[in-house]
């Protein structure tokens, strides 16, 4: 049976709106998909970090700009075996502040723990340390510690 010709099919948009409704959908769709992706490979790749961890004790990732940057990890995963205390220790360190000249600056170092057994006792600690040069091609020098986090005044 065919319908007559001059009846409108209301469900179909106008014919400027289905091009843009389609890019739309479909940037939304790629968006998603690269998200999954990405979450998926990381579901995967956990076992590896896991066993690299296991492996060497610890993952560190460092600054490559700052002094002492083997003392001020980017990020550091370590595991824990003491005799009271076990889980991960997570170091992680960020510039705090800085002269545009360069001749100062501070490096501010948070120490956190994940642990499944402890002794007791709140053991998550930040700090600061603060450099300073005479000229920019110098070496850097320790002139501050501070066992606290590093204010934004310093």
């Amino acid at each position: 049976m065919t319908e007559p010709a001059d009846k409108t099919n209301l469900e179909q948009p106008a014919l400027g709106e289905a091009p843009a409704l389609a890019k739309r959908r479909s940037r939304a769709r790629r968006f998603g998909c690269g998200l999954a992706l990405l979450l998926w490979f990381t579901l995967l790749m956990t076992p590896c970090a896991l066993f690299y961890l296991a492996a060497n004790g610890e993952i560190r990732l460092e600054h490559g700009d700052i002094p002492q940057a083997h003392a001020h990890p980017l990020l550091l995963l370590s595991l824990i075996s003491e005799r009271d205390d076990r889980g991960l220790r997570i170091e992680t360190s960020r510039i705090a502040t800085g002269q545009p000249a360069g001749l100062t600056l501070c490096v501010e170092t948070a120490v956190r723990f994940l642990l499944w057994q402890y002794s007791g006792g709140n053991q998550n600690v930040s700090y600061c340390d603060c450099y300073a040069r005479q000229t920019p091609e110098a070496a850097w020098e320790l002139s501050n510690t501070s066992g606290e986090g590093c204010s934004p005044t310093r």
